[in-house]
């Protein structure tokens, strides 16, 4: 019995595993693929590379120390990108926001994230107080967009 319980968890688990994001070498990532991630990202270094369970390939890596990730279509196609940005980056406008409207907090993250669809930039800000954490995203002229609720996490996560 323990021994069929151990088996059933075992498969379980690595199925889960294999339906999430699969690690992949740089040798199995496409001629395309490669080719454009280093165009766009010639400064890119610690690469990992990976097939999300839709068949887009995710690359995680460093643009100037800071975390950064991106996605490209099996074809070669840029689909989208986030970077990990300081607070310097962060427009004044979005710095005020805070200030203004979430006395308080503290800006703990922010990230740069683009997308090719309808050539989309905006800021996410990562603000939290005590043990309260809030997400807020921002267009690319720092104009406040919405607050990210626990949904929208979710279902960027699936994604």
């Amino acid at each position: 019995m323990k021994k069929t319980t151990f088996l059933l968890l075992f498969t379980l688990f690595v199925g889960i595993t294999i339906t999430n994001a699969q690690d992949m070498t740089e040798k199995d990532v496409p001629g395309p693929v490669m080719t454009a991630f280093k165009k766009k990202y010639p400064s890119a270094t610690d690469t990992k590379w990976k097939k999300t369970k839709n068949g887009k390939l995710e690359a995680d890596f460093k643009l100037s120390d800071k975390k950064a990730e991106a996605k490209f279509s099996p074809e070669g196609a840029w689909l989208e990108s986030k970077q990990r940005i300081g607070k310097a980056q962060v427009p004044a406008k979005i710095i005020d926001y805070v200030k203004k409207n979430y006395a308080g907090y503290e800006i703990d993250k922010t990230e740069f994230q683009e997308e090719s669809k309808d050539n989309k930039k905006e800021y996410e800000v990562v603000i939290k107080k005590d043990q309260i954490k809030e997400e807020l995203k921002f267009d690319a002229q720092g104009n406040f967009v919405k607050k990210k609720d626990k949904k929208d996490k979710k279902e960027q996560k699936e994604g």
